[in-house]
């Protein structure tokens, strides 16, 4: 099976960013953009965690009346920003393996044709997460528990933080430039021994 992270790997942004932007433009939600960068900050200075930071910024879902029609109207609007380089490669199998909440990432999967996917597991109504928001080692564990480990044929992604992924796959690949250029994961951050250093802030 072929797994590939989400954001700025198959899709140009990132869908969280991109979400947040939508939903505080609408009226009553953008004094939230204050409450968003409030928590932002205390996650960038280690004061709380990734978890913690998002279940508040997400805090708007409490007033959501529909969320469903919501997040289509979302991907309505941003369904565009897949990376056409996807399609030419795209399987039925494919699994999808992300940071992003679950619920924003559903009707996507679903326009997409696909039913394998790895995320953050979160409350569409109240935004507490299940556990851990699923970046580094916690995106894998998540993975474990629904997949296994010894699935992955090729696997994808943007950046070095999601490699505890690639280090379990056969195959492993880096998207990289404007015109998303894919590369051997090991000889591209060989080459580039400073993205390495990249530090998750969990």
């Amino acid at each position: 099976m072929n797994v590939y992270d989400f954001d700025e790997t198959i899709f140009t942004g990132d869908s969280e960013v991109r979400f947040f932007d939508f939903m505080f433009k609408k009226k009553g939600f953008r004094h939230f953009r204050l409450n968003f960068k409030f928590y932002d900050f205390l996650h960038n200075v280690n004061i709380i965690s990734k978890t913690k930071s998002r279940e508040h910024q997400y805090a708007f879902l409490k007033k959501v009346k529909d969320i469903d029609t919501t997040l289509e109207e979302y991907w309505d609007e941003v369904e565009k920003y897949m990376k056409p380089w996807y399609f030419e490669v795209k399987r039925d199998d494919d699994i999808i393996a992300s940071g992003t909440p679950r619920f924003l990432l559903e009707p996507i999967m679903k326009r997409l044709g696909l039913k394998n996917l790895v995320a953050t597991e979160m409350d569409k109504h109240t935004g507490k997460i299940d556990g851990y928001f699923a970046i580094g080692q916690y995106k894998i564990d998540n993975f474990k528990a629904q997949f296994g480990l010894d699935c992955i044929d090729k696997f994808y992604s943007d950046a070095y933080t999601d490699h505890f992924l690639a280090d379990l796959a056969k195959e492993a690949y880096v998207l990289h430039g404007e015109n998303d250029e894919i590369s051997d994961w090991n000889e591209y951050f060989d080459q580039h021994p400073d993205l390495k250093a990249t530090k998750l802030n969990m």
